[in-house]
């Protein structure tokens, strides 16, 4: 899509209140809008495709932000009818994943919530699909996957009708290291959160005992105890540390189950949705 054709959609979705446009697209304003420490350059936000589809829209941002230089690309799903205020995700794929798998076909269970949902590509990804996205990093939860996901948190802002007080966070596997490293790092970002495979080593990749300590969120770990990929431990040292922390948290351990199964359940799916209504996303 030529740069004029992007101008024009954005403005059409601006007009239908999906989109924002005019002074609120200002990095001061994006910033100010949530609390989280990252801004958003809405003006470099280009969307293509409808999110209101079953398919979604996908999306690049291309900006140096407080000297960071973010090429970043995803998937934006927006509910199909209303203008909101709508609750909004941030879903983050796993090892081999994409937004265009993983992410697109949980945004499409939460979008039939009122969730906007919006996912990025991680470092994770085939080395193919993330070609030439900044910043790079080590896999799962690196300063440089953190960094990606509170940008796609902070574009929210530059989505029309969404409550930035009622944001919630859900990964996979990588993308579950990526979940609790990055409600560690912005602690007041997220209403609740959820994840399933995933949890805390002192590994390179899972998410660091440091930064768990320092979360706050309701959060809602699901595991399978057949899981030969991403032990049930690390969610259960995980657990361990919220419940000597006083956070309101709960483990669900699936018999049987192996990795792959966990990430698309539907009963886990169902938990996830009550969690994130208990705890005043939805």
């Amino acid at each position: 899509m030529k740069t004029a054709r992007i101008g024009r959609f954005l403005g059409g979705l601006a007009m239908a209140g999906i989109v924002a446009a005019g002074p609120a697209m200002t990095p001061a304003a994006a910033s100010a809008a949530g609390p989280s420490a990252a801004v958003a350059n809405c003006a470099a936000f280009a969307v293509s495709g409808n999110p209101r589809t079953t398919t979604g829209a996908t999306w690049t941002y291309r900006s140096t932000d407080q000297g960071v230089r973010y090429a970043l690309e995803g998937v934006l799903f927006v509910p199909p009818t209303g203008t909101g205020p709508f609750a909004g995700v941030v879903v983050s794929h796993g090892k081999g994943g994409t937004p265009r798998g993983y992410s697109s076909n949980i945004a499409r269970s939460m979008v039939g919530w009122g969730l906007v949902a919006i996912a990025t590509m991680y470092t994770h990804a085939p080395d193919a699909d993330d070609l030439g996205n900044a910043p790079d990093g080590p896999d799962g939860a690196s300063t440089a996957n953190v960094q990606r996901a509170a940008k796609a948190r902070s574009l929210l802002a530059c989505v029309g009708g969404v409550d930035l007080n009622r944001l919630a966070a859900h990964g996979h596997s990588m993308g579950a290291f990526v979940t609790g490293q990055l409600l560690g790092t912005f602690p007041g970002d997220f209403r609740a959160a959820s994840h399933t495979a995933g949890g805390v080593s002192d590994g390179p990749n899972a998410t660091k005992p440091a930064a768990a300590q320092q979360i706050i969120t309701p959060y809602q770990l699901h595991h399978g105890d057949a899981d030969q990929v991403v032990a049930l431990a690390l969610d259960q040292r995980l657990d361990s540390i919220l419940t000597a922390n006083g956070v309101t948290h709960e483990l669900r351990v699936y018999a049987g189950y192996d990795h792959a199964r966990i990430a698309f359940d539907a009963t886990m799916l169902s938990r996830v949705r009550a969690w994130y209504q208990t705890h005043g996303v939805l």
